[in-house]
């Protein structure tokens, strides 16, 4: 008895989701074999949970295909055998549009009448007509029956669920299936709304939901959940270390330890390599009939993931980019100013200074609205070791910036064998808006790796120096209508017999050093508490 499951419920997880679906099984006194259907191609076959009533025992549950059960009835066997039929009717009805205008040709037909002539030609449009609307009603069923087969076929190709299970009456029984459905994933994407300065940030979090099992869940419950059931289901264990004297082997014995280890290493790699952990490993152990207390699964709060519960039922397709739901909104404080680093731009750009503990979310992209007007997308990344982060809300126009740099000034001192050089610029900036605006501008000088090297700084207008980075950040508050200039000089000294060699630090390779972490579920490189390629929780592990 083939019985059919429809999807109630979905559990989505960064990379996979738990899929819920209802059913229900006639079910006689005694002993009954049931094949449950709704598994798609793309599930985790040893994933599945059948939920009966209490009262209901299993002997033997397990996974077979449709082509593998005797005297199952295909349903794709009666479409192809309608469609055969529909294509034969079709090519009748052309057959006799052509013999009915072949008939109609009386030339040369001396034994019918005019009259008889006549009666045929008048006839003959109305009867091709007709013949014509039957090809095209053909024509249309044959299009429904084609998708009809599709999904037969489709259906017919995904694997079964074989139970065996004894009832204690005659009953109508509902029951649960539950799978890991792999082809299912979501990813978190923000909105952020600036207003004016003297508003916090509207922001909004979002998820886009993607699937291609094939199947559309229509009106489903729906979580999603931060992380992914399998991470970290293997605790941690320290192996011995061993210290040893090195000893090198003897000549006459070196080409035997050669062999041997040869030989070694590759049956040591062998019995070193663990096995491959299954994603839902001890799932199968769960599999026992229980008691169906709710039509809907519970739903687990776990300490290392958010769970967001969609209100109402959802619609989630296949094979489509647009299943996006709204997972909450918020308000963010922040300090909003204008940051200009007139060394690589002269443009000023709008940014939000941010708390990071009043951004407690995994890291994603965000579309950013100036006023209602899309402004650009940027990656937020708030969990990173600082306090505070920086989120650009774009260009901002009502800011002249620019920097003159002049010419170095080099020159030796005898008495100390040095040579000394004296460089600088000036920065101008122009707040030709009506209002003042919170301006911090950035600049920099060399930092010595070298003790005989020495930069000092000469003059900088108020700036203040970061020791480590050679950054000199000014906070300013640009006033309406004026003009400011900002002196920068500085001076490099080294011995007059070497040579000055100056290259920039490698930004990307430094800021890893200092923030590197790796995921403990996919292994990829991170910076803040979850990871971006699969969304696992790296602080809690």
């Amino acid at each position: 008895m083939l019985t059919k499951t429809k999807a109630t419920e979905l559990g989505i997880y960064r990379r996979s989701a738990t899929v819920t679906r209802e059913g229900e099984a006639a079910l006689t006194e005694g002993r009954n074999v049931i094949y449950v259907s709704g598994m798609t191609n793309t599930a985790n076959s040893g994933s599945f949970r059948l939920k009966f009533p209490e009262g209901i025992r299993a002997s033997n549950l397990q996974i077979v295909k449709a082509e593998d059960i005797e005297g199952f009835e295909k349903q794709s066997k009666a479409i192809g055998e309608r469609i055969a039929e529909i294509d034969y009717r079709i090519e009748t009805c052309k057959i006799m549009g052509e013999l009915r205008k072949t008939n109609g040709d009386f030339t040369g037909r001396s034994e019918v009448s005019v009259e008889e002539q006549e009666k045929y030609i008048d006839a003959l449009p109305e009867q091709l007509l007709s013949l014509h609307r039957q090809i095209e009603e053909l024509q249309n069923e044959r299009k429904e029956l084609e998708e009809k087969l599709k999904r037969a076929l489709d259906e017919e190709g995904r694997p079964l669920i074989m139970a065996d299970i004894t009832a204690a009456g005659d009953m109508t029984a509902p029951f649960v299936l539950q799978y890991e459905e792999t082809a299912c994933s979501w990813s978190p994407e923000y909105e952020v709304r600036f207003s004016n300065e003297a508003e916090p940030l509207e922001v909004s979090m979002k998820a886009r939901i993607r699937q291609s099992s094939g199947e559309n869940w229509t009106q489903v419950k729906t979580t999603l959940y931060t992380g992914n059931p399998s991470v970290s289901q293997d605790l941690p264990e320290i192996q011995p270390e061993q210290v040893s004297i090195y000893e090198p082997p003897a000549a006459d014995r070196a080409a035997k330890m050669r062999a041997a280890d040869v030989t070694g290493s590759a049956m040591l790699g062998a019995a070193a390599m663990p096995a491959p952990a299954s994603p839902m490993a001890g799932m199968m152990s769960m599999m026992q009939m229980v008691n169906l207390q709710t039509a809907q699964a519970e739903v687990d709060e776990a300490d290392t993931m958010t769970a967001f519960t969609l209100p109402g039922l959802k619609d989630v397709f296949s094979d489509t980019d647009g299943n996006m739901a709204l997972l909450q909104s918020f308000q963010v404080p922040a300090k909003y100013q204008i940051l200009a680093v007139p060394k690589l731009s002269c443009k000023g750009y709008l940014t939000a200074e941010i708390t990071a503990s009043e951004w407690p979310l995994p890291s994603a992209n965000a579309k950013i609205y100036i006023k209602d007007t899309f402004a650009g997308e940027v990656h937020v990344d708030a969990d990173t070791e600082k306090e505070t982060f920086r989120l650009s809300l774009g260009q901002d126009e009502r800011l002249s910036i620019n920097k003159t740099e002049f010419p170095p000034r080099t020159s030796e001192a005898f008495l100390k064998n040095q040579k000394k050089q004296v460089r600088g610029g000036v920065i101008r900036l122009s707040n030709s808006s009506s209002e003042t605006i919170p301006l911090v501008i950035r600049d920099q000088i060399p930092v010595s790796t070298d003790a005989s090297i020495t930069v000092e700084l000469t003059e900088a207008s108020g700036g203040v120096l970061d020791k480590e980075t050679g950054i000199i950040s000014w906070e300013l508050r640009a006033e309406p209508g004026k003009s400011e200039e900002l002196k920068l000089s500085y001076s490099l000294s080294w011995p007059k017999d070497k040579k000055l060699v100056e290259r920039k630090a490698p930004r990307v390779v430094a800021t890893s050093l200092r923030l590197l972490k790796f995921c403990p579920e996919c292994g990829a490189p991170v910076t803040s508490r979850y990871c971006s390629i699969c969304g696992g929780d790296c602080i809690a592990k």
